[in-house]
């Protein structure tokens, strides 16, 4: 006889035959054991619709997922949360749905407001179109519902892009309620991290970027605030399983996946700008070389950064160089720079060369990406691109070959890069509009009489449209750059260097 799923607790236990007598079956009161009934929901590799839970509540529920590859059913409406469903093995047992199930009850109101806020707004300035955004909240929502350090990081990000849309940008670091949520994040981060349990999670990674993504955002300006961040999520990175080079394999994979990108993306960028060591080496994420044979790996376009695989590898390769740069000049050692004067030559050749190989073609997305974006998305992408291949451009001429600012080779990308920016156009979010803080400030500290005024009217238009306010800040550096520049020889990163702090223009 085979075992029922409607027994008694005992015979389920002991994997017996239950006759399913009430209120005691047959083997509980020969042994004189207590007997319990427990209606447990099985569907039986049913779909949910055709199952017996299914058909008793019809179109009356739906699948919440909470966690990666964990769900519940829940009402759909007030109206329906009153059916009563019969329990199949006892007419007098009812389940009374008497309300649907919320995730977001143990919430305070304020967190509610700001997780609603960072769902409809404030997630549209770190994705370049919809699908992303869509894709980033339905995994990170959940995963910070279970994870309190997640939780107050999103919270403070919400409330650092609400504090900037009521235009109060430039009082952000001082607002008590953010530097209360980014405290809060910090202390149940450090215990996350003692646990055992929860210690090399995806939920810690996600929390370490979205801390990031806070500092950045505020303005800092410390290298022990979001610089610090970056490193941890180097280490934890390497306590869990490495990140995939596509979307397949579940969500818990995808989402793993977007935090990888986001690493490499920052990095990237920390190296192509910042006046500090690189983070990891030059082929510490594997990624592709700048320069690739024919029939290689496709240079992807990646939607998340706004540029190719192949041109972050650049940027890593620059950053690398300057900082080697700067140590024999701080050792007063000329040997190096030959071999930085040959490396980039080398650099240079390989950006002209990606910018030929692209020239008028469709570039290419990860699969399942360009389905979903439109011709003027994929339009805006190309020049975003553009505009960062031309920051490469201007960084391998001023910070590795020192080239002054006034050569022809700088300001023609400069202006092109101000082209690309006005032809790509204002949007509050979900546009490559959202990546283009970083070539704008390149093309900024080298720019030059009227195009500064260019400069200074999109930074202010990308402040207004997208409410960062580290784009403000990164007006305010320009302003300060130009007027305390020592003379034309000085870079943006001596500049940092000179004033000891450090930026990102992110």
């Amino acid at each position: 006889m085979s075992r029922s799923f409607t027994g008694c607790k005992r015979c389920k236990a002991r994997r017996q035959k239950c006759d399913e007598q009430r209120p005691v079956c047959g083997r509980c009161q020969t042994a004189g054991a207590q007997c319990r009934y427990a209606m447990q929901l099985q569907w039986g590799g049913r779909a949910f619709s055709r199952s017996r839970f299914g058909a008793c509540v019809g179109d009356g529920m739906q699948k919440f997922e909470y966690s990666p590859g964990e769900f519940i059913y829940t009402t759909t409406n007030a109206s329906n949360a009153n059916a009563i469903v019969q329990s199949p093995t006892s007419p007098t047992n009812n389940l009374l749905l008497t309300r649907p199930v919320d995730p977001f009850s143990s919430l305070s109101s304020e967190q509610k407001s700001l997780l609603h806020h960072f769902i409809h707004d404030a997630s549209q300035i770190t994705a370049c179109h919809s699908g992303m955004q869509t894709d980033i909240c339905k995994m990170l929502i959940p995963m910070a519902l279970q994870t309190p350090s997640l939780l107050y990081a999103t919270t403070a990000l919400s409330a650092i892009h609400l504090q900037a849309v009521n235009n109060r940008s430039e009082t952000v670091k001082s607002a008590p309620e953010i530097a209360r949520f980014m405290a809060l994040s910090l202390e149940h981060f450090r215990n996350e991290l003692q646990n055992p349990s929860t210690r090399g999670s995806d939920a810690l990674l996600a929390t370490a970027r979205t801390l990031c993504l806070a500092e950045i955002h505020s303005g800092a300006i410390h290298p022990n605030s979001w610089r610090a961040h970056i490193e941890g999520a180097r280490a934890l990175m390497g306590t869990t399983a490495a990140g995939q080079q596509g979307g397949g394999g579940g969500e818990a994979e995808g989402f793993r996946w977007y935090l990888d990108r986001w690493y490499r993306s920052i990095v990237s960028l920390t190296a192509l700008t910042g006046n500090g060591p690189p983070i990891g080496g030059v082929t510490d994420q594997a990624e592709l070389p700048a320069a690739q044979p024919e029939g290689s790996s496709p240079d992807y376009l990646d939607d998340y950064w706004g540029f190719t695989v192949h041109l972050s590898a650049i940027f890593r390769e620059i950053g690398a160089a300057a900082w080697r740069r700067h140590q024999s000049r701080s050792l007063q050692d000329g040997s190096e720079e030959a071999s930085i004067q040959n490396e980039a030559s080398a650099l240079e050749s390989s950006v002209h060369q990606l910018m030929d190989r692209e020239a008028g073609t469709v570039p290419t997305f990860y699969p399942g990406i360009v389905e979903g974006l439109s011709a003027e998305c994929i339009r805006e992408f190309i020049l975003c691109n553009e505009a960062f291949q031309h920051s490469a451009l201007i960084q391998i001429h001023r910070r590795l070959r020192k080239t002054p600012t006034s050569s022809p080779a700088v300001q023609a990308s400069v202006k092109r890069i101000l082209e690309c920016t006005e032809e790509i156009g204002p949007s509050s979010g979900l546009s490559p509009w959202v990546m283009l803080t970083t070539p704008l400030f390149i093309a900024g500290c080298e720019a030059r009489g009227e195009d500064r005024e260019k400069v200074r009217g999109l930074l202010a238009l990308l402040h207004d449209t997208i409410r960062v306010p580290n784009v403000l800040q990164s007006l305010k550096f320009l302003e300060q750059y130009w007027a305390n520049q020592m003379d034309e020889e000085e870079d943006w990163s001596h500049y940092l260097d000179r004033m000891r702090f450090d930026f990102i223009p992110y």
